[in-house]
């Protein structure tokens, strides 16, 4: 918030946009802007995570080659920072660098290996879940008037998990939320169109 000159009336300062470009068009993978990567990694952001997964965007897609502390085998991440390989010091493995990512629940992982991404993609990648009570009322209606199947797995979840959101939860409640997750995915990464997130980071 700041207040106009010869004005005691707040005003909402404007709110930034989400890249649309790469930071470094000439290099071989396409990353945000960096600074834009700090903000992006200081806590969760499940709206912003759909908005730069959707169809169309530029970044790069990486997957994983094999399961990672929380990170699951094929799974699809974005690729939002490159960290150059050490060349002083106690160098382990085969120091070809690593990368920050973004999952598609909103959260990013920091360090991976640059052996354990590639840029092949599987032929059934996976994702992380996605936290739907993460995402913004405005999000959540926007998906379920764009996407049927988001519509009935949203109402499926509801049915099965009665308003529980994490902790322990039924087989039944825990298909219905992966079914959730299904839908969403499917329907940003073949058509994408949803209303900017908001704030943006």
């Amino acid at each position: 918030m700041f207040v106009a000159k010869g004005s005691s009336t707040p005003i909402d300062e404007p709110q930034g946009e989400l890249p649309k470009a790469c930071d470094d068009p000439g290099a071989s993978v396409c990353l945000p802007p960096s600074e834009f990567v700090d903000r992006l990694c200081e806590s969760p952001r499940q709206d912003v995570a759909l908005a730069l997964f959707a169809h169309g965007t530029p970044f790069t897609r990486g997957y994983l080659r094999g399961k990672l502390d929380e990170l699951a085998w094929d799974e699809e991440v974005l690729l939002v920072r490159f960290r150059t390989p050490k060349t002083t010091g106690v160098i382990v493995g085969s120091n070809l660098g690593s990368y920050d990512v973004l999952r598609w629940d909103g959260t990013c992982s920091r360090a991976i290996e640059a052996e354990m991404v590639t840029r092949t993609r599987p032929p059934q990648p996976t994702t992380a879940r996605i936290r739907w009570h993460r995402m913004s009322a405005r999000i959540q209606d926007a998906l379920v008037s764009a996407s049927d199947p988001v519509k009935r797995a949203r109402s499926r979840r509801g049915k099965e998990c009665k308003g529980a959101m994490t902790g322990e939860v039924s087989a039944t409640c825990d298909n219905a939320d992966e079914g959730l997750t299904r839908a969403v995915v499917d329907y940003v990464r073949s058509v994408g169109e949803m209303p900017a997130p908001d704030p943006i980071p």
